[in-house]
């Protein structure tokens, strides 16, 4: 099948594989999928590395078997917990009196002469905005007029372990890594419209263990910040509070509503034990264990949002993504009460991947797509004009 790809998100709690193509009309379609939970990835650590090969297995197992073709290589999506984020300022005088991509790619060069870690290497370099001889930023120049360009570029860098482990696993696989996209970059890109990452935006992904804080400008991300808190410290929380196991906290966990729907009304919370027996809880002690751990991770994005080098404004709307929150009943209200900022939840169209715990392996296929990997385009524009069809809630 023409410009067929695979991609790969190592979540922090599972592998996902999703194998898609182009589409003549539209952006991408999903052929297949596929989905293995592993003990994952936390504090930037893999939890049990001798297990994430036994995942990968099986996550292109099940895609595979879907659209009946065998993966030889793949893109890898990179957690965010194992990227760095740098901007650098460049200059470069334009050679001809208009401004040419020549130009922009000599800006990017002159940028990224800084040291690098040597326990890092650069994936991505994008730039954020230019200066012209008028002294206004802008993000698309090419072809302005103007004697020099002066700008910001972003450079993510991806640990080298990460890029090491994966591809030696692939390897025992037979799977080849064609690149590693950092999974935040593609995200912003995927949910975040043009006119948002225009004036800034911030993609907020609340996962199983860690929850990343990243602020897009333009087409580049400038900022992001790993926070070790997630899904799972809500569901551990109750565990140990309510003297229930993990398995009986998540139930509850996902079937919990945030705010005043059951305010007075509702007085206890079940869940099914091992034993196949429904146990109750008390709702209102459920309630201020979920509600307290909700406030503590939003007063650490806060704390996030402070380090940021572009002030979040009040203004700045916020996208929520990832599956630790997004897909608790009123979990947007919740975070617009506590960060007193706009947030939207995105609604994806694919079938069986169409909630925020699949957004970011949906976002790869798209980064892969739009970025013309394959030296042809895939018809929908370049990443700058790229079109803004979503819907909110």
């Amino acid at each position: 099948m023409r410009n067929m790809t695979a991609a790969i998100e190592f979540g922090t709690s599972k592998v996902i594989c999703v194998i898609g193509r182009a589409k003549s009309i539209g952006r991408f379609e999903v052929l297949g999928s596929g989905v293995a939970k592993y003990e994952g990835i936390k504090n930037g650590r893999w939890v049990k590395p001798s297990n994430v090969e036994d995942a990968v297995a099986k996550a292109l197992d099940i895609a595979e078997r879907k659209v009946r073709k065998r993966v030889k290589e793949a893109y890898i999506g990179v957690p965010g917990v194992f990227c760095k984020v740098i901007c650098q300022d460049g200059y470069v005088a334009v050679r001809h009196e208009h401004v040419t991509s020549e130009d922009i790619e000599k800006l990017i060069d002159d940028a990224g002469d800084f040291y690098v870690d040597p326990k890092y290497t650069i994936v991505t370099s994008t730039p954020v905005y230019f200066l012209l001889d008028d002294g206004n930023h802008y993000i698309d120049v090419i072809g302005s007029k103007s004697t020099g360009i002066r700008g910001r570029v972003s450079f993510v860098l991806v640990r080298k372990q990460f890029i090491d482990d994966v591809t030696a696993a692939l390897g025992e696989l037979g799977v080849k890594a064609k690149a590693f996209i950092p999974e935040v970059l593609a995200e912003s890109l995927f949910l975040v419209p043009t006119e948002e990452r225009d004036c800034s935006a911030v993609l907020l992904n609340v996962g199983y263990f860690d929850t990343n804080v990243t602020v897009v400008y333009g087409d580049a991300i400038v900022y992001n910040k790993t926070i070790h808190a997630g899904g799972m410290h809500i569901a551990n929380d109750l565990s140990i509070v309510m003297n229930m196991d993990v398995d009986s906290a998540e139930q509850i966990k996902k079937r919990y509503s945030f705010g005043l729907e059951n305010a007075g009304t509702k007085l206890y919370d079940y869940a099914k034990i091992k034993t196949g027996k429904l146990e109750k809880y008390n709702h209102s002690m459920v309630s201020e264990v979920i509600d307290a751990r909700a406030e503590h991770l939003c007063q650490l994005i806060k704390g996030a949002f402070e380090q940021s080098p572009i002030a979040i404004a009040r203004r700045t709307r916020i996208f929520l993504s990832g599956g630790g929150l997004a897909m608790m009943k009123g979990a947007k209200d919740i975070l617009q009460t506590q960060l007193k900022r706009q947030v939207r939840v995105s609604r994806i169209e694919a079938p069986q991947l169409s909630t925020p715990n699949y957004y970011a392996a949906l976002a790869l296929l798209d980064y892969v797509f739009e970025s013309d990997f394959f030296g042809e385009g895939s018809g929908t524009g370049s990443l700058i004009n790229r079109l803004s069809d979503r819907m909110y809630d």
